[in-house]
């Protein structure tokens, strides 16, 4: 409830999930985005994770289940923490994109 994100589904790549800051927890939208639109492959997930002083099991519990739906790329975002964010791209360095500000992601079909 009043979580925001937004989804798009990328002609041949699948969905792009981009979220505010995920107070539901990142992998709970993510999910719902595959539920809502009945596609289960995910391109990209980008934004705010709301990771940021979370305990350590929650954090390799949140990677794991991402790692799980194993999307193109794993963008974290502002909230994700510094924890988080090393280790996504720890366990998911071929998908780990450092987020940074002003950095601009074209996306095409």
């Amino acid at each position: 409830m009043g979580e925001q994100s937004l989804v798009f589904n990328v002609k041949g790549k699948g969905l792009v999930v981009a979220s505010a800051c995920a107070h539901a927890g990142i992998v709970n939208t993510v999910k719902h985005a595959q539920k809502i639109t009945g596609i289960d492959k995910v391109h990209a997930v980008i934004g705010g994770f709301h990771l940021i002083g979370a305990p350590m099991p929650k954090i390799q519990k949140t990677i794991a289940d991402i790692k799980a739906i194993n999307p193109d790329y794993v963008v974290p975002g502002h909230c994700a923490g510094w924890e988080a964010i090393t280790g996504f791209e720890r366990e998911m360095p071929k998908q780990f994109v450092l987020n940074m500000a002003g950095t601009r992601y074209v996306i095409t079909a």
